[in-house]
């Protein structure tokens, strides 16, 4: 196993995120709707799966691909719209990693160090990168 390792990553605004279909209270349930969820979305489609430090669930939101607009705003560093969805990314510094998608969620997470002194919130994001690959990041508040 290799060392993973993390950046620091400064969000100025928001990402926010609808609300899954269904609810989970198990960590790896989440984990593996939100896998085969994206599997069937378009590329660029994401989803957030935000655990406590046990790894509760505290939420489990998606996010379709940004249409036209919103790519143009983001890649100009431009404030994005407000959104009523309602889950949320809050703004703030973030320790932030990337590394490929395991088959379970326990896998993963032995894979970051990060994790092990027990940050209050686990944002774990999966992104849809092409028709046949995810990519997960893991983002702990600093």
């Amino acid at each position: 196993m290799h060392q993973v390792k993390s950046m620091t990553l400064h969000l100025q605004q928001a990402i926010a995120y609808k609300a899954a279909p269904k609810t989970f209270t198990e960590a790896e349930e989440a984990y593996q709707y939100l896998l085969a969820h994206l599997d069937a979305q378009e590329v660029g489609s994401e989803g957030c799966l935000a655990l406590s430090s046990t790894l509760s669930v505290i939420f489990l939101g998606i996010q379709d691909p940004p249409d036209a607009t919103i790519r143009n705003l983001i890649e100009q560093g431009l404030p994005l719209p407000s959104s009523t969805d309602p889950y949320h990314i809050e703004p703030g510094k973030f320790q932030f990693l990337q590394l490929p998608v395991q088959d379970r969620l326990c896998d993963m997470i032995q894979q970051i160090p990060m994790l092990f002194d027990g940050p209050n919130r686990i944002y774990l994001r999966i992104l849809k990168e092409n028709p046949i690959t995810l990519v997960a990041q893991v983002w702990v508040s600093c």
